[in-house]
């Protein structure tokens, strides 16, 4: 008979790897102290590997990000002090196109094998990301930056919506400026000595009382935003463009367009599924 399994995820105690199907006996010798099979060999590690080759399909992503250069904001993080969140921070920047990481006097390691994990196949941005010691000496070449902060400040700089903020940004990189995105620490966000250095405050809408976001978060929804109204091919578009062309082809072959009911697709797979049964499939 088949082994029996047992998925073991991120959060099991008998081994911190990510979702894995192990055999029963597999997994209660992970559960054990020692790391090696019963002949004394050593065991595998499991979870993915930070040395792990990148995909061709991310490699020319990342490119295609390096080549657009200062035509897209570059992303500050002050002060960083989770190499997870660096790491995060990155992949959130390359899913929009972005490739310029720079750090400012960071605790962060960003090619920790953590970072790179969790950049997941945009460890390419951490390699060439620059490390500065000041704010003022990261957005020494910038024309707008915009800080994030859900604070009050007394500083009379205004306070925009992300979707503002990065219309702001759209219209001053078409004039040829360049734009940075700055985030804070994950212990105390930006300092006013940072906020100094900045052109705008930038505040997500959250709920007021609970306005903390993991840091990689916060850079993920505003570079969303930056993607939504950035010019040039994205993910979206390219589903939209195959759905109408699928929409099209079916028009062309007369059918009506109409759907059929979630009951008569119920129905099919079950019919389906019983055929398969009777031809042992």
């Amino acid at each position: 008979p088949a082994p029996r399994c047992v998925k073991v995820d991120s959060t099991s105690t008998t081994r911190r790897a990510k979702a894995h199907m192990l055999p029963l006996a597999a997994a209660a010798l992970l559960s054990t102290a020692a790391v090696a099979w019963p002949d004394g060999s050593p065991a595998p590690k499991c979870g993915p590997k930070a040395a792990r080759p990148i995909t061709p399909t991310k490699t020319a992503a990342y490119e295609a990000a390096v080549a657009r250069g200062s035509a897209v904001p570059s992303v500050l993080l002050c002060r960083p002090f989770d190499d997870g969140n660096v790491g995060a921070a990155a992949r959130a920047m390359l899913n929009f196109g972005l490739s310029d990481l720079r750090l400012v006097d960071p605790t962060a390691h960003a090619q920790s094998d953590e970072a790179v994990l969790r950049a997941s196949g945009a460890a390419p941005i951490l390699r060439r990301c620059e490390t500065h010691e000041t704010a003022a000496d990261a957005v020494a070449d910038l024309q707008l930056v915009l800080a994030t902060t859900a604070r009050p400040r007394e500083s009379r700089i205004p306070v925009y919506a992300p979707r503002e903020a990065m219309a702001l940004a759209a219209a001053a990189i078409a004039r040829g400026e360049r734009v940075g995105l700055m985030f804070g620490s994950e212990k105390n966000g930006l300092s006013n000595a940072e906020l100094d250095a900045a052109n705008a405050i930038v505040t997500i809408p959250t709920f007021p009382g609970f306005s903390s976001l993991n840091l990689a978060q916060a850079v993920l929804l505003v570079c969303y935003e930056w993607g939504a109204i950035a010019e040039g091919e994205n993910q979206y578009e390219v589903a939209r463009q195959a759905y109408d062309a699928d929409e099209a082809a079916a028009e062309a072959e007369g059918g009506s367009g109409a759907r059929a009911t979630l009951g008569q697709v119920d129905s099919l797979l079950r019919f389906w599924e019983e055929r398969l049964w009777e031809a042992n499939f």
